[in-house]
């Protein structure tokens, strides 16, 4: 493979271009966003720091418009990213206005926090193995280790100290399932209206509606009942047939159709 004159932080070699250059993992962000507001922390710096209600998916277009340009950019588009998104969180602290789970009202958050912006990437790199594994092919657990290995220089550069980061992928997946299930996690009120007012943004929040019926089913259960999405048996069947197609129908589809284009124009300065 030929280095191109202008490298970026990953080349597909790396398992993380191999995953990440899937066009269907786009919509792993609605996923990664619905599980990083479940924290309250986080939901309160949208919610306060941001114009979420004109401009609800401002966040969710940023968030894949960055794991783009991480993902497949040349050095200086992939630092500049970094740049951008680090520059975004610096005047985002406060405190909580009212108690939510087990935070009280008062609360301080902090997007500098590096507990907070290790969640925040961490539910970026779930959900991409989720939506990989659903939508494209299972990993082994190889992959899984490489991809996460991989991931773990995009946290670096977000800000995510080296004592937080997980040593391996089954630390991590450890740190995932404490996160989301012991307690960490509380959707209140905060996290509910910001996710009303990305689906309920005129033509585009119904885009985002639909496009987000898997990321939806692919929550876990108790957020998924805790931002009030609805779910039920027809649309459990949708699903997983969808979950079953999926699969069958990329191997047919050819690389222009099928994988990102920044990925497949990246790729041919590699030949």
């Amino acid at each position: 493979m030929r280095k191109p004159d202008r490298p970026g932080l990953y080349t597909p070699d790396d398992m993380l271009w191999r995953v990440n250059r899937e066009l269907v993992l786009l919509l792993s962000g609605t996923r990664a966003l619905l599980l990083e507001i479940a924290h309250p922390l986080v939901a309160a710096g949208v919610a306060e720091h941001s114009d979420f209600k004109r401009r609800p998916l401002k966040r969710l277009f940023r968030t894949v418009n960055m794991m783009q340009r991480m993902s497949f950019g040349e050095d200086a588009i992939m630092r500049g990213a970094a740049r951008g998104v680090n520059r975004c969180h610096r005047p985002v602290n406060g405190v909580l206005a009212e108690p939510v789970g087990h935070y009280e009202a008062g609360t301080a958050y902090d997007a500098d926090d590096p507990a907070l912006r290790l969640w925040v990437w961490a539910t970026l790199v779930d959900s991409c193995i989720v939506f990989y594994d659903a939508l494209v092919h299972p990993m082994s657990p190889a992959d899984r280790e490489a991809y996460y290995r991989d991931s773990v220089k995009m946290g670096r550069m977000f800000g995510v100290t080296p004592d937080l980061l997980p040593p391996d992928y089954p630390a991590f997946d450890a740190y995932m399932q404490e996160t989301i299930y012991g307690g960490t996690l509380a959707v209140g009120e905060t996290a509910r209206a910001i996710w009303r007012a990305i689906v309920r943004y005129p033509v585009f929040g119904q885009m985002v509606r639909l496009a987000s019926f898997v990321s939806i089913g692919l929550m876990p259960d108790h957020l998924r009942e805790a931002f009030d999405l609805p779910w039920g048996p027809a649309r459990e069947r949708r699903l997983q047939w969808f979950l079953r197609t999926a699969p069958r129908v990329r191997r047919f589809l050819p690389t222009p159709i099928a994988v990102h284009p920044q990925a497949w124009l990246r790729e041919r300065s590699y030949v």
